[in-house]
């Protein structure tokens, strides 16, 4: 027999699953997703800001230019399954404004300098629990801080508050993974370039009017030592020995309510895409219709594809 290819999961997914293991069976496990694109929301205009963000700080092109192209790329997908384009253009300005902000922000405060881009799109992984689990993330843009050589991870994050995340960054599990992968795949001569952190600037989504009181920009920096690293891989494999008997049961046929059972809260109808489906799984519906209807099934880790994998 041959060897059994490890099960690639992400922090993204370990998150789903350590906040409801439903919502983790239908998207990781059954892989469904939706199969309309979903434009508006909160999520929809944080991930637009952060596109452009990431395309920008590759070089690829003025920052509000390629903010203005994801926005047709999205009015275009929009208007071609009939949706309303009220809600989109009302958020386009939003994110638009956000990011002229940004920029002068930048501009002002120098921080542009204080970094160099020496990473772009890194794809790092490690085997887990004998090589049943491969660990991977990705990892956008690394920077070097000029003033101590330190490398770090740049990322940006959309908010409705500059406080929260700086009061809980230093516990964010997705900061942690990056460092634990680049921590077991830099040896030798390369272990100094380890990763030492990242920094997180915080775009807070306002319209900066007249009412509006700044500041509406931060930038946040993170540290970890190889103590707390030590610490999360031991945590880690805890949770996907967790992950994998979970999926070894559904595997043998037990019933997913059991094992795969969902967690709701308040958060669900904004959080979760199979919000509308959740309740009919319980209540003897047909939901694989409903399913089948909504949804298509799809890779999860499409993100984590590079060139040759494509090939």
């Amino acid at each position: 027999m041959g060897e059994t290819e490890p099960i690639r999961v992400s922090n993204s997914e370990i998150q789903t699953f350590l906040r409801c293991r439903r919502r983790w069976y239908l998207q990781y496990y059954e892989r469904w997703h939706t199969r309309e694109p979903v434009v508006t929301g909160a999520l929809a205009l944080g991930s637009r800001v952060h596109a452009a963000l990431e395309v920008y700080y590759k070089g690829t092109g003025p920052l509000l230019e390629q903010y203005d192209l994801l926005m047709t790329e999205d009015k275009m997908l929009a208007a071609s399954i009939g949706q309303d384009l009220t809600t989109l253009e009302q958020e386009g300005e939003l994110g638009r404004l956000m990011l002229e902000g940004y920029q002068d922000w930048v501009a002002e405060e120098g921080i542009d300098s204080i970094y160099k881009i020496i990473g772009v799109e890194e794809i790092l992984a490690t085997p887990m629990l004998g090589g049943r689990v491969e660990l991977i993330g990705k990892i956008d843009l690394r920077v070097q801080d000029l003033r101590d050589g330190a490398n770090l991870v740049l990322d940006h994050k959309t908010t409705a508050s500059l406080e929260d995340f700086p009061s809980w960054g230093h516990m964010n599990p997705q900061l942690m993974t990056y460092q634990t992968l680049d921590f077991v795949n830099r040896k030798g001569p390369d272990a100094d370039q380890r990763l030492a952190g990242g920094v997180f600037r915080l775009i807070k989504k306002v319209k900066r009017g007249v009412r509006a009181k700044p500041p509406f920009y931060r930038q946040h920096e993170i540290r970890h030592n190889v103590f707390t690293l030590r610490s999360f891989w031991t945590r880690t494999q805890g949770i996907l020995t967790d992950l994998l008997w979970v999926r070894d049961n559904l595997d043998s046929g037990e019933d997913h309510r059991s094992v795969a059972y969902p967690t709701p809260t308040r958060d669900c109808k904004w959080w979760c895409p199979f919000f509308q489906v959740c309740p009919l799984m319980d209540d003897g519906s047909d939901v694989s219709s409903m399913l089948g209807d909504l949804y298509v099934r799809a890779d999860p880790y499409a993100y984590y594809k590079d060139d040759k994998d494509d090939a």
